[in-house]
């Protein structure tokens, strides 16, 4: 069993947090064997390597080149990749079971159904000020709308508060 100084573990303990080693499915003991490697592999699964085919002794042998392949685009998945092949049946072949209406893909909007934003304005500021006259009867302290007590903190005893004898 190997015993480390307080200032090294709390060093390492930090910085295992820190990078979020644990989901990496790391231990702080196996972090405080071997520090490089362990930060080597929880930075190849933050970067989703995997998805692009890298192996993790590949990563070892070209960090910069791997990640910068890793940085490239994700290959969807199955199910995304089903539902790209839909749209471009759809859209781009014009082989469609069904024609695809294109009135409902952008809106159209009418004069009418067009608002001026200073009417809109104006009728917020209105819908405001209303507001504020329903509360204006208020008492207010220091701009802030308070309820008036109708208790006192510490209650009158009967007998003068002192306890008799």
């Amino acid at each position: 069993m190997r015993t480390y100084r307080d200032e090294h573990l709390d060093y390492y303990a930090d910085r295992f947090v820190l990078l979020g080693l644990s989901r990496a499915g790391l231990t702080l003991e196996q972090y405080l064997a071997s520090p490089a490697r362990s930060e080597l592999l929880g930075r190849y699964h933050a970067m989703r390597m995997d998805r692009h085919g890298i192996g993790f002794a590949e990563y070892l042998a070209a960090p910069e080149r791997c990640e910068e392949k890793a940085l490239e685009p994700e290959p969807p998945n199955p199910a995304q990749h089903r539902g790209i092949l839909r749209c471009w049946v759809r859209q781009d072949t014009g082989l469609a079971l069904e024609p695809i209406r294109r009135e409902g893909l952008a809106p159209h909007w009418s004069d009418a159904q067009l608002v001026d934003v200073n009417e809109l304005l104006a009728q917020w500021r209105e819908e405001t000020e209303q507001a504020e006259a329903a509360v204006a009867h208020l008492p207010q302290r220091n701009g802030t709308f308070v309820e008036p007590l109708h208790h006192h903190r510490h209650p009158r005893r009967p007998g003068g508060g002192f306890a008799k004898a």
